[in-house]
């Protein structure tokens, strides 16, 4: 069979797979199995596919949000039942028992309620929400890594899961009008108690993010969104028929360009697997051996990961099961000439290539401006988006010095003309301005994927 027949075949193949949501059922299946490990797997994913569908989301967001105005609107609209974290530990206060106590002190004091109460209270009310049959929405869990991870080992896995995001500032502010309602208006040292309020949940929120970097996404909870149009795009999440199929998409663009954003939103918004190499190499860094350690000073200077290392972690990456079964979006690679050839030596056939064209003034002003928070880990596009108390200790990032920015781009523009060079990629690339705003960039690129499809 020659190329053309071969690829003819694949797609039919693919479209038929769609059209009938074999991959979904598929995927559901093997999540399943995954989980509970059955003596008898046949029988198993029988009596499976004989079950009702349920649906699980969970919904967190900073103190004082309209998190809850949201979660109920969410579950009236979807018919789901609701569960908030915060009315079950209320009515564990009201049992007066010893947990209660425990529970009380933190409160008192403006902490949060400690992981183990937290994590056995919500446990509880889960498993008989799975055993019931339920689909649900659980408001205000997880909140915390330990949280994530208790919930990742009873292999509840989330269908969907939204973050109401807002500003360092904003947060602190929620956490201050929470202060001064009863009982908390008569604690002392207010001040300290929502610095520190505030900036243990950004960092908790930070770490529950790793945790669901493939499940979660984020609403701007400083706009004043319709509820229902809320309801709506979640439902479309739960239930849209957008490509199900395993895609295959490359997302390559000048530093600065919102490359990383568009990648994540289509990860997000179509189920794919978010693949950065800029996350790999950060756990490779993290793991401290000795190609971390060689990685971390190419890094810390601003150069390039050497080839063989950055198309190690790529390939060990998309062989993952995940890749397979639901597809990825590669963040950032290809970025030189050695790597694009590495496409076709590790059998990679882009479905579709997104270039991003940035003049490079544009580019070069982006990244001089923007600022790292190295104590959260937080991006400001530049120092005026920060709020007061952090701006002190804002930095800017080795790789986004002035010198630093130009050879980077003398490094774009070299891969871009080699890509433009290249016939085979012709047919799949798909060119976008990211002088535009994001949204008209994302929702440009998600117009021609669905069109394609």
């Amino acid at each position: 069979m020659d190329q053309a027949n071969k690829l003819q075949y694949q797609q039919s193949v693919e479209k038929y797979l769609e059209r009938n949501k074999v991959y979904h059922i598929f995927e559901d299946l093997l999540k399943s199995l995954i989980i509970k490990k059955p003596e008898d797997p046949i029988q198993f994913l029988i009596n499976k596919l004989q079950e009702p569908e349920t649906k699980k989301i969970f919904v967190v967001g900073p103190p004082g949000s309209k998190l809850r105005e949201l979660s109920l609107t969410l579950a009236d609209y979807l018919n789901f039942h609701i569960v908030s974290i915060g009315d079950l530990i209320e009515k564990e206060l009201s049992k007066k028992s010893e947990l209660s106590q425990q529970i009380q002190e933190s409160l008192d004091k403006f902490q949060y309620v400690s992981d183990d109460i937290v994590i056995n209270i919500a446990l509880n009310q889960i498993n008989h929400l799975e055993n019931e049959k339920k689909s649900y929405i659980f408001e205000g869990f997880p909140k915390t890594r330990v949280q994530g991870l208790a919930l990742q080992k009873e292999g509840i896995i989330p269908d969907a899961f939204l973050i109401l995001e807002m500003s360092q500032e904003k947060v602190y502010q929620c956490c201050l009008k929470k202060l001064d309602t009863e009982p908390f208006n008569k604690l002392n040292n207010k001040e300290d108690l929502v610095k520190s309020h505030s900036l243990e949940y950004q960092l908790n929120l930070k770490q529950v993010k790793e945790i669901y970097k493939n499940q979660y996404f984020s609403v701007d909870g400083e706009k004043n969104y319709e509820l229902e149009d809320m309801a709506q795009l979640l439902k479309y999440k739960l239930y849209d028929n957008a490509p199900k199929r395993a895609l295959r998409i490359v997302v390559i663009g000048p530093p600065g360009s919102g490359r990383s954003t568009l990648a994540k939103k289509l990860s997000g918004k179509y189920g794919f697997v978010y693949v950065s190499t800029r996350e790999l190499i950060s756990n490779l860094v993290n793991q401290k051996g000795t190609t971390g350690k060689e990685a971390f000073e190419k890094v810390n200077k601003g150069d390039l990961v050497e080839d063989r290392i950055v198309n190690a972690l790529i390939k060990e990456r998309i062989n993952q099961t995940d890749c397979q079964l639901q597809g990825y979006v590669l963040d950032g690679y290809p970025k030189t000439e050695k790597q694009l050839e590495s496409l076709n030596e590790m059998n990679i056939q882009p479905t579709l290539m997104v270039i991003i064209d940035v003049a490079d003034d544009i580019i070069t002003r982006r990244l001089v401006q923007r600022r790292t928070d190295p104590l959260t880990g937080i991006i400001y596009n530049s120092i005026d988006e920060a709020g007061k108390e952090v701006r002190p200790r804002l930095i800017i990032a080795p790789n986004e010095k002035r010198e630093v920015v130009q050879t980077r781009l003398k490094r774009w523009d070299d891969l871009k003309q080699l890509i433009d060079g290249t016939p085979k990629y012709a047919s799949i690339i798909y060119k976008v301005s990211g002088e535009n705003p994001v949204d008209n960039m994302i929702e440009s690129v998600c117009y021609h994927l669905e069109k394609m499809n």
